[in-house]
């Protein structure tokens, strides 16, 4: 048999070995049969890809102190190796590439995708990408979305209040599309804990339209994803009566801690009577 045989994808063994975590089977195709540890598929993915689509720690270590795989090689689509690892929650190897093979944290991807913007599922390693390594968490892809957006669509609410409390980051922040980070978790799968904590800011209009005229009701329904549906329809039920800035709202979906300040605020500004709160 060919060890340097190709399937029908262009994957080499190599790849399925990465993909499958089978640091001996490596060593012997590099080793003994001389296979390429840099070849790469259609996409322009190594091995080394692979290993990190996967999160395979063993095999990224061997490929790259052993084999002397490139870290900072980016496939077709612009994503790095750091890309792949950040985007799958391993912080020590996310801090390794950075501090052992300087790895750049700022590189963007062809979609203008910085590290920081793939990591935004995973709170820890979004932590040290921004205080650490100083990447700039206001940043913005090609399409104007920003790490709040990302992190929406992937679900993420410590990520999402990291943000909005920490760095300000703005719920109502549109994209290209129109879409705030509400339409992007109501359009994701599997989002109902990130469209519930950003409703909770009080900060959010659910029956907010994008570019298209879409809701993020309206996208969620097309998703069939019938518990943000849920989630939307208990919060745009209480927006549709009540504005905003109402006493409802302050009380039922106001910022978390929002209290006397927030309230008073309300009543000064409402009020043109008397009030039995």
């Amino acid at each position: 048999c060919d060890p340097h045989e190709r399937d029908g994808v262009d994957w080499t063994c190599l790849h399925w070995a990465a993909e499958g975590n089978h640091v001996d089977v490596m060593r012997y195709l590099i080793d003994e049969c001389h296979c390429d540890p840099m070849a790469v598929n259609r996409w322009g993915w190594t091995p080394l890809h692979f290993a990190a689509e996967g999160n395979q720690v063993d095999v990224m270590r061997y490929l790259i102190d052993e084999g002397h795989c490139d870290p900072k090689v980016p496939g077709n689509n612009g994503n790095t190796v750091l890309h792949r690892v950040a985007e799958h929650g391993s912080l020590d190897f996310t801090k390794y590439l950075i501090n052992h093979h300087h790895c750049d944290p700022m590189a963007t991807n062809n979609e203008g995708e910085t590290v920081l913007h793939r990591a935004a599922r995973h709170i820890d390693t979004v932590k040290y990408l921004i205080n650490e390594c100083h990447c700039d968490p206001m940043a913005t892809d090609s399409h104007n979305r920003t790490i709040l957006h990302k992190a929406a669509v992937r679900n993420s609410p410590d990520v999402i209040k990291y943000l909005i409390n920490e760095w300000n980051h703005d719920p109502m922040a549109v994209d290209s599309e129109g879409q705030t980070p509400l339409h992007c978790a109501a359009a994701g799968w599997g989002c109902s804990a990130a469209a519930e904590y950003l409703l909770s800011t009080g900060k959010c209009d659910p029956l907010a339209k994008d570019n298209k005229g879409r809701t993020p009701f309206k996208l969620a329904k097309e998703k069939g994803e019938t518990d943000t549906l849920s989630v939307l329809k208990k919060f745009g039920g209480i927006k549709s009566s009540h504005p905003i800035d109402s006493y409802v709202n302050v009380l039922l979906v106001g910022n978390p801690g929002a209290g006397k300040s927030t309230l008073s605020q309300v009543i000064n500004d409402k009020a043109t009577g008397s009030i039995v709160l």
